[in-house]
């Protein structure tokens, strides 16, 4: 492929899955974010797997091992084994800096491994994606560690840069990794939504709670729903996401077995991603104990489909009880989450109205706070020398 528009610089992101694959959820929505908002000052060029998490076949109509015109950016597909060395070389070639998601897939230490041998001339960024939070890097520990262990004894992190998403993270990261002082901090960009009135119908005693995400053990389903079972107001609640850990589906089963019968489940399955935000206008409280978030796109959706919120303390969104948008609770406090699930309940519709107007003013404000100070800005156009 020709090298780009001369004028921008070109960056090469390499990431497990890109569109049009939605299973892995909040990465995908992180670089397509980014590229929707960032597109038309950079080129964006993306290395990626052909199929999505967990499917055997290639996407339909996309060009393999080749360049494919993908909304913003240019996009590469490769088999799931095809991140290979000779093939990140290449194309690190033709790019001013690299961007990859993530450590501890093939693709990342492949890119690593170059960049410590001198063969990848160009700065490279590595992308924590939140791996290194406490709850996060617990799950599959060991392996974790003897990589980190490793690449800190081969050197393997010390001609990077790290991307950090907050203090927090940097902080979690230097806990893992022998750094060198090389972090720059971009916070994960919002989904583009229209300010757009939202009109829900709500009557008093009633209330439709919403669950969204990939179903695994760190997004807390099971959390979700035991709050539910100490609820005595009329609850409908809808379960959307891929089921990404069977054996822990079927424990949230049992456990939704065991609800009251004034709360109602459905597990209405999938949701495109382009429909999050339109599906979740459907209904009025959004809740989600999770264990761990770097930043939560389906949290940013749900308020920009007015859902009041109800989070976890592990998420960086804290300040929602301030602006009327939501509240935050510790993980083990399900009392917490109990009661303002039963007051939300009780308001009547023209309550219930201003608060949702609320939740809309804030996200927006927060959407445009986030966009206007990016971090990525430093890193794509720092033009840092090595």
């Amino acid at each position: 492929m020709n090298r780009m528009t001369k004028d921008k610089r070109n960056i090469l992101i390499i990431t497990g899955r890109y569109l049009p694959g939605y299973k892995d959820g909040g990465p995908v929505r992180s670089i397509k974010n980014l590229v929707d908002y960032l597109g038309d000052q950079y080129n964006f060029k993306i290395l990626t797997c052909d199929r999505d998490h967990g499917d055997p076949e290639a996407y339909p109509n996309v060009k393999i091992h080749d360049w494919n015109k993908v909304g913003n950016a240019q996009v590469y597909y490769v088999p799931p084994k095809g991140f290979t060395r000779s093939t990140i070389k290449k194309l690190a070639s033709q790019v001013d800096l690299v961007y990859v998601c993530g450590c501890f897939s093939d693709y990342a230490i492949n890119t690593l491994l170059l960049k410590r041998l001198g063969l990848i001339k160009k700065p490279v960024f590595v992308a924590a994606m939140g791996l290194f939070s406490p709850m996060e890097f617990r799950l599959k520990y060991k392996k974790k560690k003897l990589f980190t262990t490793l690449f800190n004894m081969t050197g393997m992190f010390k001609n990077i840069y790290w991307s950090a998403t907050s203090e927090m993270e940097v902080k979690e990261i230097s806990e893992q990794v022998r750094t060198f002082n090389n972090f720059v901090i971009a916070e994960d960009l919002p989904r583009r939504v229209e300010d757009t009135l939202i009109d829900k119908v709500k009557t008093e005693g009633n209330l439709k709670v919403v669950w969204i995400s990939r179903i695994a053990p760190k997004k807390n389903l099971i959390g979700a729903i035991e709050v539910l079972k100490r609820v005595r107001s009329h609850i409908e609640f809808t379960i959307y996401g891929p089921i990404h850990e069977p054996k822990y589906w079927e424990a949230c089963q049992a456990e939704l077995q065991q609800l009251p019968p004034n709360v109602k489940w459905t597990y209405a399955g999938n949701v495109d991603s382009e429909q999050v935000v339109e599906t979740l206008r459907e209904h009025h409280v959004f809740l989600f104990p999770t264990l761990g978030e770097n930043y939560g796109h389906v949290i940013q959706e749900a308020l920009s489909a007015g859902c009041y919120t109800l989070l976890s303390d592990q998420t960086p969104w804290q300040d929602l009880s301030q602006y009327g948008a939501g509240k935050v609770f510790r993980v083990d406090d399900i009392q917490g989450f109990v009661d303002e699930i039963e007051r939300y309940a009780q308001l009547d519709h023209e309550q219930f109205s201003r608060r949702t107007k609320d939740v809309i003013a804030y996200v927006m404000n927060n959407n445009k706070l986030k966009v206007s100070h990016t971090g990525y800005h430093h890193i794509f156009g720092r033009g840092v020398v090595q």
